[in-house]
């Protein structure tokens, strides 16, 4: 019997609802939509503000019209480190409670690491590696062997928030974007705990800003427009590029994904950086993630249970 179901992904970058047809263990997008709300530019002294909280109400609104408008009875909505990484994060969710009667669940770093990897593992292509999942405000961080997770842990930096502390104009400066990738090095010594277990072959990565940068490489003709694996050292000669002419930088950025004319850069600096600490020999972008993840685990599987 199929089904439909809604699931609502509230980032600090972006607010997106996917619409899945359900056919037993098999889904599939029907519907993918999505606001750019930056809640993270909202928050002031580690707290969302009103107006942060005001926006959010408005675009869940927006979206609970289109589910009833297509009769999409069943549904989830949950937060990362959107609400994850402030002090009034029970605020908020108990005022979005009162004022749209719409529940969020609130997923910590290792759970959406997990459920990201869930979602992803269909479709990587080595079994054993790197997971990362770059968000707005922040990037999970999972090693695997045989599709198991050995380790997982969250980093509080993501391509929003690093962008808002260390870009003062559109594109990053090299010395700007000399201090992001040492902000992302230092944060990954730390959850390593200064070991050296995260040299690995393969790295894969999803999120936003990965699949823009793929979409870039592919209007640069750098890959195909069917390939999702290429070798590292591209990504280097990508933010090598796009450093060299600002003006052209952000002509193309606006061409090719407008949405992520502020955020791809830094993005990519996160993924640059962990592939230059792992030493890893190819980069796969995964186009499934923690909402696919979600789905399986929280939903298809309780009701194949």
């Amino acid at each position: 019997m199929q089904t439909t179901f809604g699931i609502i992904d509230i980032g600090s970058n972006t607010i997106r609802m996917n619409i899945y047809k359900i056919d037993q263990e098999n889904f599939q997008v029907i519907m993918s939509d999505k606001v750019s709300a930056g809640l993270v530019s909202y928050i002031r002294k580690g707290a969302m503000n009103q107006e942060g909280i005001a926006k959010l109400e408005s675009v869940l609104n927006q979206f609970k019209e289109v589910l009833d408008t297509l009769h999409v009875e069943n549904y989830a909505v949950f937060a990362t480190a959107a609400l994850r990484n402030i002090s009034n994060s029970q605020e908020v969710i108990e005022a979005i409670h009162q004022r749209c009667h719409i529940p969020i669940e609130l997923l910590s770093g290792a759970q959406e690491g997990r459920l990201s990897f869930s979602g992803a593992m269909q479709n990587l292509s080595h079994e054993d590696g790197m997971y990362i999942d770059t968000g707005g405000g922040s990037t999970e961080v999972v090693l695997y062997d045989k599709d198991e997770i050995s380790f997982v842990a969250s980093m509080p930096v993501g391509s929003l928030n690093l962008f808002n502390k260390y870009v003062k104009e559109i594109i990053p400066t090299p010395a700007e974007a000399e201090k992001i990738c040492r902000r992302v090095e230092k944060e990954m010594k730390e959850i390593s705990a200064g070991k050296h277990f995260f040299h690995v072959s393969s790295l894969a990565v999803t999120g936003g800003s990965m699949r823009a940068v793929r979409q870039l490489m592919v209007n640069l003709k750098w890959i195909r427009s069917d390939q999702y694996e290429f070798k590292p050292a591209l990504l280097q000669e990508l933010a090598d590029y796009l450093l060299e002419d600002e003006t052209r930088t952000i002509r193309l950025l606006l061409k090719v994904k407008p949405d992520r004319v502020h955020t791809l850069f830094t993005g990519l600096l996160i993924v640059k950086t962990i592939a230059d600490l792992t030493k890893c020999q190819v980069v796969q972008v995964s186009m499934n993630g923690v909402r696919e993840g979600y789905l399986v685990e929280k939903v298809i599987n309780t009701q194949n249970a």
